[in-house]
């Protein structure tokens, strides 16, 4: 009787074995399945990236070829441009800072001119003075625009501008008049290509060609004029904050 039970209880082991041995047996194969499975998903999925980054780069460098080649062509095309610019300049000048300064010497030459005109931006006693002939007094109050961007003021096409020393007062016109050239045309289009400053001023000018000026020579900070030169500094200062005023409004808007 033991020894039947002994023989089925080993049958009945043998037979668990078996059954744990074949399912050790197919998990690895499962296992293995499921990480090819797994990893061919992987290589496919980094393919299709690489695939989509590689042609993202291609479009982005056509872009970049075509962004070249448009800038290049609008550089040779300003270039272009500026270099006609450059041979309409009709007075020898010399250019420091991006400004084309003349001598006397060049203005006298061109003063007969008929399509020149000469601002004086010196304060108003200074011009009653005494002033380069034919000059035009620019005073505070000038409308830049109405002055020179009138189509009827257009055949005046050298403009010159002159204040004591010609480093401060007409230094100013001349950027404001360049910025409103600029604002109105489209770069580098100028409609006064030919703006100039003299060098060193109606005082270098009165000392050598004192026989084209009307008048004398009053400086800026002569004593007999100090309570005109408060009044004149009192409506210049009052002149920039209604115009700066006035940029703010349109940049509010």
């Amino acid at each position: 009787m033991s020894s039947l039970v002994t023989q089925a209880d080993s049958e009945l082991l043998m037979i668990k074995q078996n059954e744990f041995k074949e399912i050790n047996d197919d998990f690895p194969t499962m296992g293995l399945f499921c990480r090819k499975k797994v990893k061919r998903e992987q290589v496919d999925n980094s393919q299709c990236c690489l695939v989509g980054t590689q042609k993202i780069k291609e479009i982005a460098e056509d872009q970049k070829e075509q962004d070249v080649g448009i800038n290049k062509y609008i550089y040779d095309i300003n270039k272009i441009l500026k270099e006609q610019q450059e041979e309409e300049l009709i007075l020898e000048h010399r250019v420091e800072n991006s400004i084309q300064y003349i001598c006397g010497e060049t203005l006298v030459k061109a003063m007969k001119q008929p399509d020149l005109v000469i601002y004086d931006c010196r304060y108003q006693y200074e011009f009653e003075g005494g002033h380069i002939m034919g000059a035009v007094h620019m005073n505070h109050s000038i409308n830049l625009f109405d002055e020179l961007f009138n189509q009827s003021q257009y055949s005046k096409k050298i403009v010159v501008l002159y204040c004591e020393f010609s480093i401060k007062r007409s230094l100013e016109k001349y950027f404001e008049i360049r910025k409103l050239d600029r604002n109105i045309n489209q770069y580098p289009k100028l409609t006064y290509n030919n703006l100039y400053l003299l060098c060193d001023g109606y005082s270098k000018f009165y000392q050598n060609f004192s026989h084209l000026c009307n008048g004398f020579y009053i400086s800026m900070n002569d004593p007999a004029y100090e309570q005109q030169l408060d009044q004149e500094q009192q409506r210049r200062i009052i002149v920039k904050q209604k115009s700066n005023y006035r940029k703010s409004l349109v940049v509010s808007i």
